[in-house]
């Protein structure tokens, strides 16, 4: 009996290793998916990371722009350039401004 179950044994890891080397292809095909499986999903969170921070870059520098914006358009005012040049000596006008057309030649 002794004989008999070592037959079956050796039926049994003799058919195992025949259809692990018959699938072999296939087992490798597999495993290349796997790795590419792998790769791709790094190269998707590495250009997610980089997307989120060129995103925050935008934010920032769209912050930075409306600021200037801001100081531009409040500087740009009567009431800042009066303040601006009047170290300069020079006021606004406190009346009616004139009109000076050039003469046109005839």
């Amino acid at each position: 009996m002794a004989t008999d179950s070592n037959k079956k044994t050796t039926i049994f890891r003799s058919k195992w290793a025949e259809w692990i080397f018959v699938n072999l292809p296939f087992v490798c095909f597999l495993g290349l998916l796997g790795v590419l499986y792998i790769g791709i999903a790094h190269s998707s969170e590495k250009k997610l990371r980089k997307i989120e921070a060129l995103q925050r870059e935008v934010k920032d520098t769209r912050w930075y722009y409306m600021n200037l914006q801001q100081d531009l358009m409040y500087g740009g005012t009567q009431s800042e350039m009066e303040k601006k040049v009047q170290p300069m000596g020079l006021k606004s006008p406190r009346g009616n401004t004139k009109v000076i057309n050039a003469m046109k030649q005839k």
